[in-house]
């Protein structure tokens, strides 16, 4: 007599609805993907002119001063962040016509010169038309 046998099935991983899964994944992940432009952070060194052509101007400019300690004089006189507003007003009401340079040394925080633009802002000068020298130490020089 012979018995009815079942086969032994083979065990393995069934491939083609594996791949459908994946294929359904990777489409999922590329359509839900925010593409964004990479940002790099950059290493930013300011230029410096050592000579610049042109003729000098004969105009007599305020001048708006930072030290390396980040100190702020105002021709000449000592000013503290907080009273520049002031000080620029009072400027302006003695020299209705008068026109700022910003001088600025290179070791002088940036946030310094953020809170004189808005300084300037805050008074009714436009920050563009005050031009800025940055003093720049060069090696040797003292």
């Amino acid at each position: 007599m012979q018995f009815y046998r079942k086969k032994a099935r083979s065990m393995g991983v069934p491939i083609v609805p594996m791949i459908d899964i994946l294929t359904i994944l990777l489409i999922f992940f590329i359509v839900h993907t925010q593409w964004k432009k990479p940002q790099s952070l950059l290493k930013i060194d300011v230029p410096g002119a050592d000579f610049m052509e042109g003729t000098p101007s004969s105009e007599q400019r305020a001048v708006l001063a930072v030290t390396g300690t980040s100190a702020i004089s105002l021709n000449g006189r000592l000013v503290e962040m907080n009273e520049l507003a002031a000080a620029l007003e009072a400027l302006k009401k003695e020299n209705p016509g008068v026109k700022l340079q910003l001088d600025v040394d290179k070791k002088a925080e940036f946030g310094i010169i953020v809170g004189i633009w808005d300084a300037l802002t805050s008074v009714g000068i436009d920050a563009g038309e005050v031009p800025a020298r940055i003093e720049i130490n060069k090696p040797g020089a003292r």
